[in-house]
C-alpha cells in the first residue's frame, strides 16, 4: 500500500486533536511485584528527586513496588512546588491503592483484560519501521570461503544475509503492544508475586514486514506470535522502612539505566529466554547479581553495585561487572563478591584448532560504569561507559595485542525540568552516544553480546537480533533531543530530533566466514583475519601486520556512513482510568541508507492507537 505525503498530513489534522503518550496505568497488587522500565512511576519519583535535589538508586528495572515506595518515602513534600505537591499525591495514590479481583487472605488473585487497537503506515517502503531497524546494514555484504588441505581457496555463495542482515527493534516500544493482552496475578501477602500475560497479537516479524501498512491485530497465520506470553515473572522479598531483598525471575525486560535512547549498558530491548536477579537495596547503597540466560548455552553473570554518599544525596555511582559465557551454566560465577575476571575463563573454553585462530574463544568480558548527579534543583546530568575489550600499554606490545581492538562506548546527556500546573511538568533534555567499530562484538558471534531469534512461521526471512545495549550497536555516532510537557495519569507531548551515523559494523558482519578442513570460523575480526591470512596466503583475509593493527586501532566509523535524521512528534491522552489514545508522527531523511553512498531516502510514519482496560 502506497500513501503519499498529502494523505498523512491531511489523516495526522484529523487525529491532532488527540494526541497521547502514557498507557493506562497497571494496578498495585502487592509489594514484590515487579513494574517494567517506562512506567510513569519512574517517571514521577525521578521528577519529585530531581526538585529534591536528589538522585535515587532506582534506574535498575524493573524494580519491585516495594522498593520503588521506598525511595518515594525519602521525597519531602514540605519542600516541594505546588506542582511537585500533586504530582507528588498522584504518585501516593499509586502506592496505597490495591485493586484485587479476589481476595482470600493471605492469597489473593487478580486479573484485567487490555484492548490495544494499532494502525502504523508510512511512505517509503524503503525506510525500515522506526521500532525495527538497526539502522544500517541490511545491504552490507558477506565474503564465505573455503580453503581446502592444498591451500586452494573458493569463494560460496551462502546465503548469510538471510542470517545476519537482520532486524532489531525497540521491543518496549508502543508498536510491540498486543491487540489483547490478559495479565494474570498471584500473590501472597506482600512476601511473593507471580504474573503472566497471555495475549493474541502480531509477532515482531508481523510488525516489521515490507509493507508501507500493518496493525497489531493478526489476519494471517504468519503473523500470530505464538511464543506468549512475552512477559511473565515470579518475585519474592520483604521490604522494610529503609532496606530490602527480593529475588525474581522473569523472561525479559531487565534495563540496568535511564536514558534517552536506551541503556549502553544493559537495555530492556535486549531479547532473552531467562535472567533472575537478586537485589538487596537501601537508599544509599544497593547490590544485584543477575544471571541471564541468553540462548541454548549462552549465559551472563552480572553483579551490579550502586553507591550514594549519605552526606550528597546528589551523587551516585553504579559499577557493572560480568562475563559472557558461551557454554553451559556453573555455579562458581554466583559467587556474589567473586570478580569474574579472577577465574581467567577465556584459557577454558577453546579447543586447540580455535585457538590457533581466535586466541580466546566462547568468554566475553564485561564493564559498565554509570555516574549521576543533580547538581541543582530539576537539573539531572549523566555519564554512562561500557566494555568489553581493551588493550592496555603492555599488551599493545605483542603483535596480537596491536591487532585486538578496543570495544568500548559512552554516552552523556542532561535532563531538565520545569514545574508547571497541578502536577505537571516540562521536560527537556539532550544526549550524545558513541560506541567504537567492535563494542559488543568478540571473536565469534556465539559469545559476542548479541542476541538472535529466528522466525519459526517464514522460512528464509531474517531474524530479530538485539544487542544487550544501546540498539544502536557498535560503529555508531549520534545524539538525541527532545522537549515536551508531561501530565502523568491525564496527557502527555514530547518532540524529538534523532542524528545517528552508522558505520557497517552490524549483525551483518557476522555472516563473514572461512571454512577450513571442514571447520567453519568468523573471519571479521581483525586479530582473526591476520591469523587466518598469515596461515593462508589465497584467502582474501590476508591482513599485513600494518593493515590489522590500523583497523584494530582505528576508532573511526567504518566504511560507507549512513546518516539518519528523524523528527518526531508523539504524545497521549488518558479520558479517564480505562481509557487512553496515543499517536506518534515521524518525519525521517537518511544519507547513504543502509550504507550505500549516494541513496538518499526520506519518508512520513505515523501511528494510531488506543488501550481500553477492565480495570
Amino acid at each position: 500500500m502506497k500513501l503519499n505525503m498529502k494523505s498523512f498530513f491531511l489523516f495526522f489534522l484529523l487525529i491532532a486533536p488527540s494526541i497521547p503518550c502514557f498507557a493506562v496505568p497497571r494496578a498495585f497488587y502487592n509489594k514484590q511485584q515487579m513494574i517494567p522500565a517506562g512506567h510513569w512511576i519512574y517517571d514521577a519519583i525521578y521528577c519529585l528527586s530531581m526538585e529534591s535535589r536528589q538522585a535515587p538508586l532506582a534506574d535498575v528495572a524493573p524494580l519491585s513496588v516495594g522498593e520503588l515506595s521506598m525511595h518515594f518515602s525519602a521525597i519531602d513534600y514540605e519542600s516541594l512546588s505546588d506542582s511537585g505537591k500533586a504530582l507528588y499525591k498522584k504518585t501516593q495514590d499509586f502506592f496505597e491503592k490495591r485493586k484485587y479481583v479476589a481476595d482470600f487472605s493471605p492469597v489473593f488473585f487478580g486479573f484485567n483484560i487490555n484492548v490495544n487497537p494499532q494502525i502504523l503506515a508510512k511512505t517509503n517502503e524503503n525506510i525500515d519501521w522506526t521500532f525495527g531497524t538497526d539502522y544500517t546494514g541490511h545491504l552490507y555484504g558477506v565474503n564465505n570461503e573455503v580453503i581446502d588441505k592444498d591451500g586452494n581457496v573458493t569463494s560460496v555463495s551462502k546465503n548469510k544475509y538471510e542470517e545476519y542482515a537482520s532486524q532489531s527493534g525497540f521491543l518496549s516500544s508502543q508498536a510491540s503492544l498486543p491487540f489483547v493482552s490478559i495479565p494474570l496475578y498471584l500473590g501472597f501477602t506482600d512476601n511473593i508475586m507471580i504474573e503472566t500475560e497471555p495475549f493474541v497479537g502480531n509477532s515482531f516479524f508481523g510488525m516489521t514486514n515490507d509493507d508501507c501498512f500493518v496493525k497489531n491485530l493478526p489476519f494471517s497465520a504468519g503473523d500470530f506470535e505464538f511464543l506468549w506470553p512475552r512477559n511473565a515473572y515470579g518475585s519474592a522479598g520483604k521490604t522494610f522502612s529503609n532496606w530490602g531483598v527480593n529475588f525474581h525471575g522473569a523472561k525479559q525486560g531487565l534495563q540496568i539505566g535511564r536514558t534517552m535512547t536506551g541503556s549502553i549498558i544493559y537495555n530492556n530491548t535486549f531479547e532473552t529466554d531467562f535472567y533472575s536477579q537478586l537485589s538487596l537495596y537501601s537508599p544509599n547503597l544497593k547490590y544485584n547479581m543477575d544471571v541471564v540466560e541468553i540462548d541454548h548455552n549462552k549465559f551472563m553473570y552480572l553483579h551490579t553495585a550502586q553507591f550514594r554518599p549519605f552526606f550528597w544525596k546528589w551523587l551516585k555511582c553504579s559499577v557493572v561487572e560480568g562475563t559472557l559465557i558461551n557454554g553451559p551454566f556453573e555455579l562458581r560465577y554466583l559467587n556474589p563478591l567473586m570478580i569474574m575476571h579472577s577465574f581467567g575463563s577465556w584459557t577454558e573454553y577453546t579447543d586447540d584448532d580455535e585457538e590457533k585462530y581466535y586466541g580466546e574463544a566462547h568468554v566475553c568480558a564485561y564493564m559498565g560504569i554509570n555516574v549521576e548527579m543533580v547538581p541543582v534543583r530539576n537539573l539531572r546530568i549523566y555519564f554512562y561507559y561500557a566494555q568489553n575489550e581493551i588493550q592496555p600499554a603492555n599488551e599493545l606490545e605483542s603483535e596480537n595485542g596491536k591487532t585486538m581492538p578496543d570495544s568500548l562506548g559512552g554516552q552523556i546527556g542532561f535532563e531538565l525540568n520545569f514545574t508547571g500546573k497541578e502536577g505537571g511538568w516540562w521536560n527537556t533534555g539532550i544526549e550524545g552516544i558513541y560506541t567504537t567499530p567492535y563494542l559488543y562484538v568478540k571473536q565469534g558471534a556465539d559469545w559476542s553480546l548479541y542476541r538472535a531469534r529466528s522466525n519459526m512461521q517464514s522460512k528464509g526471512s531474517v531474524p530479530l537480533c538485539s544487542w544487550i545495549g544501546t540498539p544502536f550497536g557498535p560503529d555508531a555516532l549520534g545524539f538525541q533531543a527532545k522537549v515536551g510537557y508531561k501530565k502523568p495519569l491525564k496527557w502527555d507531548l514530547e518532540l524529538d530530533y534523532l542524528f545517528l551515523a552508522h558505520g557497517t559494523n552490524s549483525f551483518g558482519m557476522f555472516g563473514n566466514t572461512v571454512t577450513i578442513d571442514g571447520v567453519e570460523y568468523y573471519a571479521y575480526y581483525p586479530s582473526v583475519r591476520y591469523k587466518l591470512g598469515k596461515e593462508n596466503s589465497g584467502s582474501s583475509y590476508s591482513y599485513t601486520p600494518s593493515q590489522a593493527e590500523d583497523d584494530a586501532r582505528s576508532y573511526a566509523l567504518t566504511g560507507t556512513i549512513q546518516y539518519t535524521n528523524q523528527l518526531t512528534l508523539k504524545g497521549n491522552y488518558n479520558f479517564n482510568e480505562h481509557f487512553s489514545i496515543n499517536s506518534y508522527l515521524t518525519y525521517s531523511f537518511i544519507f547513504n541508507n543502509k550504507n550505500v553512498g549516494g541513496d538518499f531516502q526520506q519518508g512520513i510514519e505515523i501511528s494510531v492507537g488506543g488501550n481500553w482496560a477492565l480495570f
